[in-house]
């Protein structure tokens, strides 16, 4: 469909409301921020229209000053216009995407649609922010054209940073604006679009919302403390460092409760939902809110910063005690999990080491994953027809680095289905049924491409929208052009090289240095139209190999140490000067040499 979007409405500025605005006026986009007139105006300022303003003013404020910054450059926030829904709403008339983003109640979003149906412009987009309420009940009453223009686009916060942006058509959306938004989230606003069926809390929140609970319900089965959760369920099982309550701090306390009572109160036919309907909240956090200690947006919450230091000069940071209430200075821990991490590099080796321990950390994960996977496993059909959707969500929007299905496909579907069964987890039928297939596998790369498996067909289907995407994993099992023990080179099609370095984080050594020149070599005395350095690691790279500069500067071998910085040099330069094309796709840390790579 052609649609143009220059001028955007965003109705409603909390956190999320302006993080929003921000991030749409980075991607160039001509931004006016609403909000409801202060409930303190009198004969003085009622008249004033910085004082009308002042909730939206205040909010774009904070926005602007908060950390991590929703604007790539201060000078975007003059792209942005507040106002109020009082004196500013007929505005939204020349709008062409109105998106709402009040708070999380029918009756009131309602209502704002009510006025925004009356003043939009025919074919103008208009999309909810709902985190959990059904697309289908906003919609109704509103008229054909807004309908079939309606839908949910619910992006995660901070807006500019977490890249998963869910798409939630009801029955009446277009199919236009459908592929639209999937299109629009990619390309313009730099997103991982992902099409989510109409389903309470869609299908990152209903995947967290399960994750977030076991997590509470585990850490009282295995009597742990919360800095003992945050460092299983962190970088040990490829979950953001923050690991579960520190996450629960930045989100917000009341937050996470709201979701939980949302999937809770709508599926009860859920089977999570059934276990747990008629406990009580944990303790803990039922005192966390009797208390408004809500996380970072009230300044404590299962953790508490205070302004002391250590004697390293670090802010002393204090954690809820689980049983007393009482916050007490975090405690450093030493827990086999994180030992196990340390050890094995490969996540598919380390979890099944770590779900083997006897330990409680092992346990804990064994319980968490299987449970989890088990879960995922049971929300097909209802929340997405297919994995990848699911696995995309969560990696996209709680930065997980590998999906539901990605971890059944790391410990073995089958073996997975046996550990489940014996924790007293459900593993569906379709699960049991791909078992006695002989099916091992959610994904596989064929072709050069990574397919996944489709239930309808009974087939494995590439996946849609990855079509020109190239993953180095697909190409493993082909012969590489060249390979020393640091890098190799794959042939990526259409005459193109592949430079990929396989250190440990990706340090750059001797023997990428040899690579490369052997790569110039290749491509330039071949039929090969250019080279691209990059892979598919987490980092590209954390720079040079420290370990041998350490080496030659302790044995003071100073004329080594210059001739393997010379070198480096002149690695750079070859690659700059090349004959052929040479171009870097980074990701993640690009730190030291990686750096210098990129600027040559």
């Amino acid at each position: 469909m052609t649609k143009r979007i220059k001028k955007v409405a965003v109705l409603g500025s909390g956190v999320m409301g302006s993080g929003i605005a921000c991030h749409l006026a980075n991607a160039g986009l001509e931004v006016l921020m609403l909000d409801i007139l202060p409930g303190d105006l009198n004969d003085k300022t009622s008249l004033i229209k910085a004082a009308r303003n002042r909730i939206a003013d205040t909010a774009l404020q904070t926005a602007i000053k908060s950390k991590p910054a929703p604007l790539y450059d201060i000078d975007f926030a003059s792209r942005i216009t507040t106002g109020n829904f009082t004196d500013d709403m007929e505005k939204i008339t020349y709008c062409d995407w109105i998106i709402e983003v009040v708070v999380e109640r029918l009756d009131i979003k309602k209502q704002i649609f009510e006025k925004v149906d009356a003043l939009r412009k025919a074919g103008s987009l208009v999309t909810s922010n709902t985190s959990g309420i059904p697309i289908s009940q906003l919609a109704e009453g509103r008229s054909d054209d807004f309908r079939k223009n309606f839908c949910g686009t619910h992006f995660f916060n901070p807006a500019r940073y977490m890249a998963l942006f869910e798409v939630i058509p009801h029955t009446d959306t277009d199919a236009d604006v459908i592929a639209f938004w999937m299109h629009y989230a990619e390309v313009f606003l730099g997103k991982k679009a992902v099409l989510c069926k109409d389903t309470p809390a869609f299908i990152a929140n209903r995947i967290g919302f399960y994750s977030g609970t076991k997590v509470s319900e585990l850490t009282q089965k295995y009597d742990l403390t919360i800095e003992e959760v945050d460092k299983i369920t962190g970088e040990p099982i490829g979950w953001p460092n923050t690991g579960s309550y520190r996450l629960l701090d930045l989100v917000g306390v009341d937050t996470s409760v709201k979701v939980t009572k949302g999937v809770i109160d709508n599926c009860p036919n859920d089977e999570y939902v059934k276990i747990i309907q008629s406990r009580p909240v944990p303790k803990a956090t039922q005192f966390l809110i009797d208390n408004q200690f809500l996380g970072d947006k009230s300044g404590q919450g299962f953790y508490k910063k205070t302004e002391q230091r250590d004697e390293k000069g670090g802010r002393i940071i204090l954690a809820l005690d689980l049983h007393t209430l009482e916050y007490k200075p975090a405690q450093k821990t030493m827990i086999p999990v994180v030992g196990i991490a340390k050890k094995v590099e490969l996540m598919d080796k380390r979890l099944k080491e770590i779900m083997a321990s006897d330990d409680k950390s092992g346990q804990f994960v064994k319980d968490l994953l299987c449970g989890m996977m088990v879960y995922a496993a049971n929300r097909i059909p209802e929340i997405s027809d297919n994995v990848y959707s699911i696995d995309n969500a969560m990696k996209a929007g709680y930065a997980w680095g590998y999906g539901p299905f990605e971890y059944w496909d790391m410990i073995g579907i089958e073996e997975t289905a046996t550990m489940a069964t014996s924790l007293g987890e459900s593993v569906p039928n379709w699960i049991n049924d791909m078992i006695a297939k002989g099916i091992r596998s959610f994904y596989i790369s064929e072709g050069g491409k990574r397919k996944y498996y489709d239930l309808a067909s009974g087939s494995y289907q590439v996946i849609p929208g990855t079509e020109l995407n190239i993953h180095l994993d697909n190409y493993r099992s082909t012969a590489p052009v060249y390979k020393n023990s640091e890098c190799i080179l794959h042939d990526i099609g259409d005459g193109v090289l592949c430079f990929e370095f396989i250190t440990k984080s990706n340090a750059i050594g001797e023997g990428i240095g040899q690579g490369a020149i052997e790569a110039l070599n290749i491509a330039q005395n071949g039929d090969w139209a250019g080279i691209v350095i990059g892979n598919n690691a987490k980092n590209f790279t954390v720079g040079a190999n420290l370990m041998n500069v350490a080496m030659f500067a302790v044995q003071k071998d100073f004329a080594k140490l210059e001739e393997m910085v010379n070198g480096f040099q002149q690695v750079n330069m070859a690659m700059r000067y090349a004959p052929v094309p040479v171009v870097a796709a980074t990701q993640g840390y690009v730190f030291g040499g990686g750096c210098e790579i990129l600027m040559h």
